[in-house]
């Protein structure tokens, strides 16, 4: 139904008391009372007991340091900080899914640092979550494409609960019941895009897997059935798509992380332009300029299409996913940095006139692979009637053409000095190439903490 948001935000904004019908006062009032007569009833229940007991334990803690901004909360909402920051600038490394680590490394801090764990533990917890995920993104390999759920989230909030369970202690049985309670949490659209609520599906994530481990730490239950194939994650988030649950088989045999691998971006913005992205700066290395471009044109996959905006951006976050900008900004400035994507940066009258000339289209002889290879076709029609065509079927970065060791520290380097000094970047560059010497991760998670500065 068009226009069916607007319509419901008029509703809700002008639905002021006096309208409302003589008759429906008395109806709400008689839900308040049922409501809450249940809820009073209902604190006396065991589940109710353990989410106050928990809740206490938060009001009390600061168990745990927010990244980047100077002080320590509730492991719970640090994972929710935390977990945003990481897929914030869409700077964070991509996988078949999406982007998995961006909710896992959060929560291992997070949980890590209020359990006291050694960083040995830290890197067992993070690997069983991201292969839990990797499982689940091989088992329904078109549940972001066409179920148009953000696995990042979805698988996301079940791989932090194995992360979180695994730095938690729990038996077999209580982080089944984390498994289940987290299958219950899990969430997130891919309509959220190019908003801030896609960092925060990741944060959502964190703080989902963190709090489903202390809850089935308490003794909290769910259903046995909730990861089994036919039921439960696999009959909800696949509904109607191909499933088949046959990747877990060699779950602890094999590992996914080194396997198939991750692909750490060289660029800070959405993953699925990252193909054109390599086209265009291709051809302005081999010469091509700005003044000579007429048009251009890039075919794209049927994801790319789908998710990507063919418009040009109305600020920041939005020129992150603005498929003409960001070509733009490529042709014009041969690079793509942080400050590529400011709210001032995307408001440049020169880029934003060569990016109106830029148009995406769908491209059905472009097919996205098995292991997410996202090929891309840009075609530059020139001012003198000429022109110049690209193909790129693997982006920078992927496996297939990994960035190198000095690449890697560089954007560390980069990243990490906007929240910390040269020193405390240098050391906690070094404290992470150890981690695995480390008797407790609280020292990392100290210095990641910075100066506060909101």
């Amino acid at each position: 139904m068009a226009g069916l948001a607007e319509k419901v935000s008029e509703f809700v904004t002008g639905n002021d008391f006096d309208k409302l019908p003589p008759d429906v006062v008395p109806a709400a009032k008689a839900a308040f009372l049922d409501c809450v007569g249940v809820a009073l009833a209902g604190s006396e229940e065991e589940s109710a007991r353990i989410c106050g007991a928990l809740a206490r334990q938060e009001s009390r803690a600061a168990e745990a340091t927010v990244i980047g901004q100077g002080f320590r909360t509730s492991a719970t909402l640090a994972a929710l900080c935390n977990g945003t920051s990481a897929h914030a600038l869409d700077f964070d490394h991509s996988y078949l899914m999406g982007q998995p680590t961006a909710g896992l490394i959060p929560a291992v801090l997070t949980m890590g640092e209020a359990t006291e764990a050694s960083g040995r533990d830290v890197l067992a917890a993070y690997v069983a979550g991201f292969e839990v995920v990797s499982r689940l993104a091989r088992s329904m390999p078109q549940l972001s494409t066409h179920g148009h759920w953000h696995a990042t989230s979805s698988f996301g909030t079940v791989g932090a609960a194995a992360c979180c369970a695994r730095l938690a202690g729990l038996d077999a049985g209580a982080t089944r019941n984390a498994l289940g309670i987290a299958a219950s949490m899990a969430s997130g659209m891919v309509w959220n895009f190019a908003t801030m609520t896609k960092p925060l599906h990741s944060g959502l994530a964190a703080q989902n897997g963190v709090l489903a481990a202390r809850l089935a730490g308490q003794g909290f239950t769910s259903s046995p059935a909730a990861l089994e194939e036919g039921k439960g994650v696999f009959d909800c988030f696949g509904r109607g798509l191909e499933c088949d649950a046959s990747p877990f088989e060699t779950l602890g045999r094999s590992f996914d992380l080194t396997g198939i691998g991750i692909s750490v971006k060289p660029y800070p913005c959405g993953g699925l332009t990252h193909s054109a992205v390599d086209a265009v700066l291709e051809l302005r290395q081999e010469g091509l300029r700005p003044d000579q471009v007429d048009s251009m044109r890039v075919g794209v996959t049927s994801q790319v299409f789908d998710r990507i905006l063919n418009a040009l951006p109305s600020n920041g976050i939005e020129s992150k996913f603005s498929m003409p900008y960001i070509l733009a900004r490529a042709l014009v400035d041969g690079a793509l940095v942080l400050d590529t994507f400011t709210d001032e940066a995307a408001a440049d009258p020169t880029v934003r006139r060569i990016a109106e000339n830029i148009v995406m289209e769908l491209d059905t002889g472009l097919v996205e692979t098995a292991d997410g290879a996202r090929p891309a076709d840009v075609a530059v029609r020139l001012k003198d009637g000429g022109e110049l065509r690209r193909r790129v079927d693997h982006s920078r970065g992927r496996p297939e053409k990994p960035l190198t060791p000095a690449e890697l520290r560089e954007k560390f380097d980069t990243c990490a000095a906007r929240a910390l000094d040269a020193e405390q970047v240098g050391q906690v560059a070094e404290l992470i190439g150890g981690l695995e010497g480390l008797d407790s991760i609280r020292e990392l998670c100290e210095m990641l903490a910075g100066s506060e500065r909101f």
